[in-house]
């Protein structure tokens, strides 16, 4: 019988007044985008891939045993990315706490065999899928995060698309 894998990630949820601000945004885009559903909106901290059981007990294991400081992160930049296709809201992961994070979880994928990155951590909510081209004229506040969980999501198509449910969840100190 093959092993069952899960596609997870690290991240945090938003607030409803911070999705709000999001689906406020998304009303502006373009309608040849994707747009990404409100329940999907989060700030992702590392994408891990396909993982077996035994890697996601033992990534679990080793996020319990993390510190996992409260941080502070401003997203002020509407951007295109041209190879994934999409639109978010980014910012600067000025705060040291915040990298030191990043760092911290690519250590662990690295150590558990699931994917890493292999680009600098970039804090960001994806808006849209599908974007050709960058967008102007939408009007928008720089929303600023102060997440107070860190949570495992499984990535998997649901009957309305891709759903991100919940697997475990960690709080920031």
């Amino acid at each position: 019988m093959p092993t069952q894998t899960k596609r997870v990630f690290l991240g945090f949820s938003l607030s409803q007044t911070q999705t709000q601000a999001i689906t406020a945004i998304q009303v502006q885009l373009p309608n040849n985008v994707r747009l990404v559903p409100s329940a999907n909106l989060h700030m992702t901290l590392a994408f891990f891939g396909a993982a077996t059981p035994a890697q996601l007990s033992a990534l679990i294991d080793k996020v319990n045993r993390l510190h996992k400081p409260k941080f502070s992160v401003t997203l002020d930049t509407l951007s295109h990315w041209a190879k994934p296709k999409i639109l978010c809201l980014r910012g600067d992961a000025s705060d040291n706490r915040l990298l030191q994070l990043a760092l911290d979880t690519q250590s662990l994928a690295n150590e558990l065999g699931l994917h890493c990155s292999e680009h600098h951590y970039n804090p960001h909510i994806t808006l849209s899928r599908k974007a050709k081209a960058e967008v102007s004229g939408v009007d928008y506040q720089a929303i600023i995060l102060h997440p107070k969980r860190l949570q495992l999501f499984e990535s998997h198509p649901g009957p309305n698309g891709v759903e991100y449910p919940t697997l475990h969840s960690w709080p920031l100190s």
